[in-house]
């Protein structure tokens, strides 16, 4: 198969995951991108998610392009959400919410429906797929416990300071950071690094995280709500007794696609 960092090839689209890592890594966890609540009085609950879909005619006001289009039966979503907390405020005020208790809380019957409805939820599924029943029950709870969704495609704040204590865990201090197009790499120093500085470090699209030796790696994709992190069994041992994520280790069957397989 080759080198998956020599060939830029660090996210397994298809096939199997750990058979995909089998050159490098004999253990892969699925973490899933927590929802989380702020310490603060006043929420805004009509901005509980980074993403909105827009009206016919917000999204000719947002989007020139579609003004020379024919309406069609398209939905548009839009990002420019600037009512959803920053993250310097969810670095120091957020409150991360396991899916556990979301599942609980709305009345979903587990992990796959609610990342069903999440997916749904952001217009990522063809319209065969889309569940409005699980989406209308996650958004209902969401709702009224004011519980803010996370975003896809981003590791996010909450993410990326359980990705710091990890390789803390782990000793490993010289850490590669490459965007989802693999543009561009850069390495940091965890040892001159605070906690929040590395979490600045990392933008919206860097979607890979490594040690320097490659030992331990955490990936993610566009359109996803989880993340991965693969590495040899014993520091997963290590990470799952932390407790730093939540989510559950793939088996020989497990895709990416794992909601429609999960037992």
């Amino acid at each position: 198969m080759g080198d998956i960092f020599d060939d830029e090839r660090l996210y397994p689209h298809q096939g199997t995951i750990k058979e995909y890592f089998k050159d490098h890594y004999d253990s892969v966890f699925i973490a899933l991108l927590p929802f989380f609540q702020l310490d603060r009085k006043e929420t805004d609950k009509a901005n509980l998610k980074k993403s909105k879909l827009l009206s016919h005619e917000e999204a000719l006001k947002e989007i020139d392009l579609l003004k020379k289009l024919t309406e069609a039966n398209r939905d548009i979503y839009s990002y420019d959400n600037d009512r959803y907390p920053a993250d310097e405020e969810i670095f120091w005020k957020g409150k991360p919410i396991r899916w556990h208790n979301i599942v609980k809380g709305s009345d979903l019957a587990g992990y796959a429906d609610l990342n069903t409805a999440l997916r749904t939820s952001i217009g990522a599924l063809n319209r065969n797929f889309t569940r409005p029943d699980l989406m209308e029950k996650l958004n209902n709870y969401t709702d009224s416990e004011s519980i803010y969704h996370p975003t896809e495609g981003d590791l996010g704040m909450l993410s990326k300071m359980a990705i710091y204590k990890a390789f803390k865990l782990l000793g490993r201090d010289q850490i590669m950071i490459t965007d989802e197009f693999y543009e561009q790499t850069s390495t940091v120093d965890l040892d001159r690094l605070t906690e929040y500085g590395f979490c600045d470090q990392i933008g919206g699209k860097d979607y890979y995280l490594y040690s320097a030796d490659k030992e331990i790696l955490f990936t993610t994709e566009w359109d996803s709500f989880f993340f991965l992190i693969a590495t040899d069994h014993k520091k997963m041992d290590q990470l799952i007794a932390s407790n730093l994520f939540e989510g559950f280790l793939c088996n020989d069957k497990t895709e990416h696609s794992w909601e429609y397989t999960l037992e």
